[in-house]
């Protein structure tokens, strides 16, 4: 009697890697709507930007100076650790720091997050050139034409001091970019990647901070400083550094970055009430145009 066999399997195996890579990239977007509203709203009070980078840097390098202990610089190179530290952390905080004190909160979700997937982008061109598929190109587009059109209402007669912002937001773009390519390119395990991104931002800027005039830690209300040391020293800077490096180690730098392209749309809605910021109908189209390009172009990655 012949053997009835068994039907084959033809369910696609369960992609671990992926899932969590999924997961800790919509987590990323989370925090870092967070990391934008919060930052404004800690700027348009007491804080300055000083105080508000120690409380990022102070609190996140004690967090994982343990860790950092444990890994050592075990297949790490002086000069890209500083590098990491540069891009992930003083760099970029500083520069968004900047940004979000002279620009609106939409800007902020939009200049730095969402055009995270352009910049990307760029520097893979210039560093490892890949063939991407139509879908691709056209969401990359949809995302870009969202990001003029978000910025059209804020460049036509703004001030100097809203395009500086504004240029620091970008250039907080480019860094992060740049920071997730090279933890990408050294393979580092999350966790020793995030290490030394705290702890060298920590050595490299409270000493510098000591000695800064007009600082007002310990003068803002006790709430306000618990809000901020929350968000910006564990979410912002332990949590968020760990969440993102552990995305682009599942994902790759390019799909990750177009998570990223969500968060103007979750700022943008949250600082409304938040903030009182209310944008303008292109901006709310840009938001559209953002989001939707990142869905055309995480559909084109995934079936492409």
């Amino acid at each position: 009697m012949a053997e009835i066999e068994e039907p084959a399997d033809i369910a696609p195996a369960f992609d671990r890697k992926r899932a969590v890579g999924v997961l800790c990239g919509l987590l990323s977007v989370i925090l870092f709507s967070s990391f934008t509203l919060t930052s404004r709203l800690g700027l348009t009070a007491s804080l300055t930007l000083p105080d508000i980078a120690a409380l990022r840097f102070g609190i996140g390098g004690m967090l994982l100076l343990p860790v950092l202990l444990f890994y050592g610089l075990a297949g790490v190179r002086w000069r890209d650790a500083v590098l990491l530290a540069v891009l992930g952390g003083l760099g970029f905080a500083l520069a968004a720091y900047a940004g979000f004190s002279l620009a609106p909160a939409a800007h902020g979700a939009v200049l730095l997050h969402g055009t995270l997937p352009l910049t990307t982008l760029a520097i893979l061109c210039v560093l490892a050139p890949q063939r991407r598929t139509a879908m691709q190109k056209l969401g990359t587009a949809i995302i870009a034409a969202g990001i003029l059109l978000m910025g059209l209402d804020s460049w036509v007669g703004a001030s100097a001091r809203q395009l500086l912002g504004d240029g620091f937001l970008l250039l907080a773009s480019l860094l992060w970019s740049a920071y997730g390519v090279l933890s990408r390119r050294l393979g580092l395990p999350p966790a020793q990647a995030a290490a030394i991104v705290a702890v060298f931002s920590m050595c490299g800027f409270l000493p510098v901070y000591a000695l800064l005039p007009g600082t007002a830690l310990f003068q803002v209300p006790a709430h306000e400083l618990l809000l901020q040391a929350v968000v910006q020293g564990v979410l912002i800077g332990a949590v968020s550094i760990f969440v993102y490096t552990r995305a682009v180690a599942s994902l790759g730098p390019a799909t990750m970055a177009l998570f990223t392209a969500a968060v103007p749309c979750v700022t943008t809605l949250a600082a409304i009430p938040l903030l009182s910021e209310a944008p303008s109908l292109a901006g709310f189209l840009g938001v559209a145009a953002v989001t939707g390009g990142m869905v055309v172009s995480l559909r084109a990655g995934r079936t492409g």
